[in-house]
């Protein structure tokens, strides 16, 4: 490999509810810092990455920082809005869409715990009528398709033979519709008027990073094509989760359908994250040692997830906690040693190869 050869910079983001809050937090910091290293002011996330992957909540983060301004040219949001986002909706979209039931009785007939109204009229406001092809880098988000019975990419950057691209607003109601949260999303594809019934793509990819890896694999981007494992560098962020809460387990063997229905979706989808965390650092362990570097995976401190573990728990409270333990995650990312590169040494390389 020719070490001079620009990398294919990657951004994969973590599915977790409202725990977006402490990607939103990282990303200021970088966004602050790619500024810093630039020397731009006007320097954004969208100038510093070729591809954007993200499930659920780290869908809506991608969506963030690629939306388009009027004039189609920059960045619509700084990153520090994205953050605010949270905090400015998050109780709307989860505490008061919550839907009230007596006893759970309304659970027997629809498990559904939030109505998607509020959280729909927000997304048009953000994003209005913006199309899904027009974000201006490549974009791949998550959902499932639940006619098809099978996963679905939204990619900003789809070839014309396929015949497909929707709403901004929909795609990211679709990848943030996790089963018992929100009912699924009905996304239009406007070009052939086809209809998708589909939920949170963290039902099979709750940490995108390997997805982005196989979408990076097979693409044509404009200074490389189909890049390999020492072609890319990525940056992918954790929403802190592996903090659940399953109460007393002395009595496991004797758990019914509904105590397993509640915790085993909680199981697979933080399972998943640890999984692919796992397959990526296998990867770039082939890597000489600078080629290790290039994987950066920035989570919460387990010591330091003092949130609570409802993915919905948007109160003032759990969002400031979720603030701290972005700070958290972001004292970690900047330490070095034993063989660790800091954050602030990786956003020095990824200018470099801008």
């Amino acid at each position: 490999m020719n070490n001079t050869k620009r990398k294919v910079r990657i951004l994969s983001i973590d599915g977790g509810g409202i725990r977006g809050v402490i990607p939103a937090v990282v990303m200021e910091y970088v966004e602050a810092k790619l500024i810093e290293i630039s020397g731009n002011p006007d320097a954004r996330i969208a100038d510093y990455f070729d591809l954007f992957v993200g499930t659920s909540t780290g869908g809506i983060l991608s969506c963030f920082y690629l939306t388009p301004d009027a004039g189609e040219q920059r960045p619509r949001y700084r990153a520090q809005q994205a953050t605010d986002f949270y905090a400015k909706f998050g109780y709307q979209i989860f505490n008061q869409s919550k839907r009230h039931h007596w006893f759970g009785v309304r659970q027997i007939v629809n498990a559904t715990a939030y109505d998607a109204a509020r959280f729909e009229a927000i997304l048009l406001d953000t994003f209005g009528e913006t199309r899904f092809s027009q974000l201006l880098r490549r974009c791949v988000i998550t959902t499932y398709d639940m006619h098809k019975q099978s996963a679905f990419f939204f990619n900003s950057r789809e070839p014309q033979h396929k015949q497909r691209d929707f709403l901004l607003r929909e795609a990211v109601r679709s990848t943030a519709a996790a089963p018992t949260y929100f009912p699924p999303a009905r996304v239009k594809n406007l070009i052939t008027q086809e209809e998708m019934l589909a939920v949170d793509g963290g039902v099979f990819a709750n940490n995108p990073a390997l997805c982005a890896y196989a979408e990076a694999r097979h693409t044509d981007f404009s200074h490389i094509s189909k890049p390999e494992t020492g072609d890319m560098m990525v940056l992918s962020l954790g929403t802190g989760g592996g903090n659940l809460d399953f109460g007393d387990m002395s009595g496991i063997n004797d758990w019914g359908a509904i105590r397993w229905a509640k915790t085993a979706p909680d199981i697979m989808m933080d399972g998943s994250v640890d999984t692919v965390e796992f397959q990526m650092k296998q990867l770039f362990g082939t890597l000489e040692e600078e080629g290790i570097h290039h994987y950066k995976r920035i989570d919460v401190p387990r010591s330091e997830r003092r949130y609570k573990p409802d993915m919905a728990d948007a109160s003032p409270e759990n969002i400031a906690r979720l603030r701290e333990a972005g700070e958290a995650a972001l004292r970690d990312a900047r330490s070095e040693g034993a063989g660790r590169l800091g954050l602030d040494k990786f956003l020095e390389a990824l200018v470099r190869n801008g």
